[in-house]
């Protein structure tokens, strides 16, 4: 059976729609539209242009449907934010953007609550203070009049769903980064609601992937294409498209890097909460047991600080500028807060070489080898903590996602670790939302069938370890940068 669905993969930095085309049993990607991602400023809070976005999906429809016929579509989306409905289904506000400095000490609404032990047993997640519930915690006590006003939350693809159909349901790999599932049986902790006043009602039921949600309201005049509930969220239909069914690490690198296993059965472990690592629903009821690290945020960040003076630096420049300067000449701590909000990259770089005592970094070159260097360390420091949880080791690390395409990061990657990398596909997210699409009309029997066919279809590129001694010898002071935080 040939037939075409419409994928919409929304990033932080920019949202894509993407016509999949299954013929023959080959599988041919068309990206039919692509436009930047809005972040709206207004009173000192960062907000998600929703309209904006909801036209763009629009646009992609009918470029789309005007080339094709498509049988479905899906969406899938970063995690933790979401939109605040009414009784009468009115979004009170645009999503406010995770990156916005509202849950700053957010943690404290866990005081005298419950413990932090206890809350990682009780969800599996990583004690982050962007997740949902200290994002909605924190409108509960900042803001009482609009948290009255209330009656559902919706997570970002679900909200993009229902402004298409009218229809709600959270999917299962979205609901697993609020902090407020339960990591056995993937559905809403209502204990843990209660605990925090949080009323059952708020969230609509979670649903599994493949969910035929609905079909598009007819008052946007284009074909009333059905909506299906991929994984919704970008690392779940990732992680999908691994080209592997083997005991496998993955890293989904885009803007974040999601670093981590596929497994049967969450690990909500001691050493798993003291290595801050979370667990998140994946296809059919696995478990992704990963680390939220930084990943090219800020290699974007300094490339758009140099845009905005005037220099426009391509990748390919990028690359051969940090490949002429020297090696380990300063490291930084990725995940260091200062770097996790836009603006001023080059400062806060030099900032920290300073304060931590290193040579400090000046030219572009110099620059942007620290940041691809530290990456590198901060994805083999993550990997051995995965491994010392789990209890075995793996030989191939796949790198997926728009981090893939960077022969200097996956060399990198490999040098540092130590392992065989397996670089591709690079469009992991809406290769695995395609997918889940056409296992949904039956075209693909299983996840195992599809990784399968993945591997043949798919252009990926192996690198091995060939600097892995002098990586090792320089691990240590990367170490010593995050012991002495």
């Amino acid at each position: 059976m040939d037939l075409n669905v419409l994928a919409f993969d929304f990033g932080a930095s920019s949202g894509r729609a993407i016509v999949g085309k299954y013929e023959k049993g080959d599988l041919v990607l068309e990206e039919v539209h692509r436009f930047d991602n809005q972040i709206l400023e207004k009173e000192n809070t960062l907000f998600w242009n929703i309209d904006y976005l909801l036209e763009n999906i629009l646009i992609g429809i009918k470029k789309a449907t005007d080339k094709y016929p498509i049988k479905s579509l899906g969406i899938d989306t970063w995690g933790v934010d979401f939109g605040l409905l009414d009784e009468s289904g009115k979004l009170l506000e645009n999503p406010v953007h995770y990156r916005d400095s509202r849950t700053k000490g957010s943690l404290s609404y866990l005081d005298n609550l419950i413990s932090t032990d206890e809350l990682y047993q009780q969800t599996g997640n990583q004690l982050m203070e962007i997740n949902t519930l200290f994002q909605l915690l924190t409108v509960k006590n900042e803001r009482p009049d609009l948290f009255e006003q209330i009656d559902k939350v919706l997570l970002m693809p679900d909200l993009l769903n229902y402004l298409l159909t009218g229809d709600m349901k959270t999917e299962q790999s979205i609901a697993s980064t609020t902090q407020l599932t339960d990591p056995y049986t993937k559905d809403w902790n209502k204990e843990l609601m209660d605990l925090f006043q949080l009323p059952a009602t708020l969230f609509p039921d979670i649903v599994e992937e493949g969910h035929q949600l609905g079909r598009l309201k007819n008052s946007y005049g284009l074909p009333q294409i059905e909506v299906i509930n991929v994984c919704e969220h970008d690392t779940a239909s990732a992680v999908l498209s691994v080209p592997s069914n083997q005991n496998f690490l993955f890293i989904s690198c885009g803007t974040w890097s999601l670093v981590g296993t596929e497994l049967k059965k969450p690990v909500v472990t001691q050493k798993a909460q003291n290595y801050n690592l979370t667990n998140e629903s994946g296809n059919n009821k696995t478990t992704r047991f990963l680390k939220n690290c930084t990943g090219l945020w800020i290699i974007q960040e300094l490339k758009r600080n140099y845009a905005e003076q005037g220099i426009d630096y391509t990748y390919d420049q990028i690359t051969d500028m940090t490949e002429k300067k020297k090696a380990f000449r300063c490291l930084i701590d990725t995940d260091d807060p200062r770097f996790s909000s836009p603006k001023e990259m080059k400062e806060k770089i030099q900032a920290y070489a300073k304060e931590t005592n290193q040579e400090v970094p000046e030219a572009p070159g110099e620059l942007f080898r620290c940041v691809y260097e530290s990456l590198a360390f901060k994805y083999k420091y993550t990997t051995l903590e995965i491994i010392d949880a789990v209890g075995h080791e793996f030989d191939t690390l796949n790198i997926v996602g728009g981090g893939s395409q960077s022969a200097l990061l996956c060399q990198m990657v490999a040098d540092a670790t130590g392992m065989r990398v397996c670089a591709g596909p690079v469009e992991a997210t809406a290769i695995g939302n395609i997918i889940q699409q056409l296992m949904t009309h039956g075209v693909v029997d299983s996840i195992y069938e599809a990784r399968e066919w993945i591997k043949k279809i798919s252009n990926v590129t192996y690198y091995f370890p060939e600097r892995k001694e002098e990586w090792e010898n320089q691990f240590p002071k990367y170490q010593k940068l995050l012991v002495e935080e």
